[in-house]
């Protein structure tokens, strides 16, 4: 009798530390899924292209002209600056329309811009793998904006986007 006791309560105690393992796992998957990017997002506004639009509070003058410049990196001057999307991932209106006009006046072409709702760690610049130069491409341009954390490849909801670099803007983008 003392004998299946104390089986029943090993067993106990194996299947609980058991679950405890489980849950451990279960939690480090879900952090490392949203740390990838790869959680859907929503699309908060209609896109918007980059070209001048009287907006909200917008009065500066966008000429649509970027300047190109020499680079201040010799690697870049080896990459292409492939086209980009820039999404505002915050609750700071005007943010992803004044990060293109800073794109653009840094040499860079940006197709679009508007805002977006995802679980994002930090500003990152998502690249396509399938197009050739677009890692090398999104590398520089973190060089060239330093305030761009991370360089990664896109997650699937980006690909609607038809871009080659979609850059993601969160909290801690600053325009400084």
């Amino acid at each position: 009798m003392q004998r299946r006791r104390r089986r029943e309560r090993i067993a106990g105690s194996a299947l609980a530390v058991l679950g405890v393992v489980i849950l451990v796992i279960a939690i480090l998957a879900v952090r490392q899924h949203r740390d990838s990017g790869a959680v859907a997002g929503t699309l908060k506004t209609p896109t918007r292209t980059a070209s001048p639009s009287p907006t909200g509070s917008h009065t500066g003058s966008h000429t649509g002209s970027p300047s190109p410049g020499p680079s201040s990196s010799p690697s870049s001057a080896a990459v292409a600056k492939l086209p980009l999307v820039v999404l505002n991932n915050t609750t700071t209106t005007g943010l992803a329309q004044t990060a293109a006009q800073r794109f653009e006046a840094g040499g860079w072409t940006v197709t679009k811009y508007a805002n977006y709702q995802n679980d994002i760690i930090s500003t990152c610049a998502y690249y396509d793998p399938g197009v050739p130069g677009a890692q090398a491409a999104a590398q520089v341009l973190q060089q060239q904006f330093p305030t761009i954390k991370r360089v990664q490849p896109q997650f699937s909801q980006l690909s609607s986007w038809n871009s080659p670099i979609v850059v993601i803007l969160t909290a801690d983008y600053s325009a400084s």
